[in-house]
């Protein structure tokens, strides 16, 4: 198994908590800024790339 780092611009951010419901193991919602946070770095590699995949901002990526 392995694991990436996951990186989050939280200013283009929508808080449309896509991230959250398709990972809660990695990301939460900061209900005072709403914007997605990272709960957990490193993370699996294949749920990394679902994640990154499936950001309709494109704000998530991960670095090897």
């Amino acid at each position: 198994m392995n694991m990436v780092e996951v990186a989050l611009n939280r200013p283009c951010c929508s808080g449309c908590l896509a991230c959250v419901e398709l990972a809660p193991e990695i990301f939460a919602y900061d209900e005072a800024a709403h914007v997605a946070v990272i709960l957990k770095n490193p993370c699996e590699e294949d749920l990394a790339r679902k994640v990154v995949a499936y950001c309709p901002d494109d704000c998530i990526e991960g670095i090897e």
